[in-house]
């Protein structure tokens, strides 16, 4: 169930923005649920925290589109907000509160399904974890806090944002339980989250807390692709 909300205060606006979505989900098999408010004070008051997707416009009154955005983002880490507006010099702003998406007035259909889609995508990600077994305790890892992991013989070193975790088994395993595309092989022995990365300088990956990660010679130009089609894919 993909959890959406609009809040707009035109409401031809809205109107449009709940058929748009009528006719999205009723092309892809996927059920949701849909909540419309009318200012960003109405929203922030009835928020809740398994909301998925948030259509906003920035020009409310009141409390305006990106002010209620950034509350949002004190609430909620993980929803993907998209900006509607009519005004362009809006969107490098939106980048502050993690809004990769924006999308002009009127709304165009196919402008709004592909991004519905990869938001999507990225909900689904989010929601991905990985089950460990360490001395005899299970384990639950959010993947998206993995930045990298390496083995040596047969141990596993699964680093995370605030835990390092060792298990037994062999990468090949480990690469198919997590299963996600943000994640590259850079070496025989390192996996790496790009989502973590800062930076790629000859045959190291600069995660965003300074660690280096190794890259191989003949896997560094594909790590570097990788690295940046996935900020491509951030800005577009």
């Amino acid at each position: 169930m993909i959890k959406i909300v609009i809040c707009e205060d035109e409401k031809n606006q809205q109107e449009l923005l709940k058929a748009h979505i009528e006719k999205i989900f009723k092309e892809i098999p996927i059920k949701y649920s849909l909540d419309i408010f009318n200012s960003g004070e109405e929203l922030l008051e009835n928020y809740s925290k398994d909301i998925d997707i948030v259509l906003l416009d920035i020009q409310l009154n009141e409390i305006n589109g990106m002010d209620t955005a950034r509350k949002i983002r004190f609430l909620d880490n993980k929803v993907e907000i998209i900006f509607i507006t009519s005004l362009i010099e809006y969107v490098l702003e939106g980048y502050e509160v993690r809004a990769y998406r924006y999308l002009m007035k009127p709304v165009k259909y196919d402008d709004l399904k592909e991004n519905i889609i990869n938001c999507i995508k990225e909900v689904d990600i989010k929601n991905k974890y990985i089950m460990i077994k360490e001395q005899g305790s299970q384990i639950k890892i959010d993947i998206n806090e993995i930045t990298y992991v390496e083995v040596q013989k047969e141990t596993i070193t699964i680093h995370t944002l605030n835990e390092i975790y060792k298990i037994n088994g062999t990468m090949n395993n480990i690469e198919k339980e997590i299963d996600c595309s943000r994640f590259f092989r850079c070496h025989k022995s390192f996996l790496v989250n790009l989502e973590h990365a800062k930076s790629i300088k000859q045959y190291v990956v600069i995660l965003e807390n300074g660690e280096e990660v190794p890259v191989s010679r003949y896997r560094f130009k594909e790590t570097k692709d990788k690295f940046f089609d996935l900020i491509e894919e951030r800005l577009c």
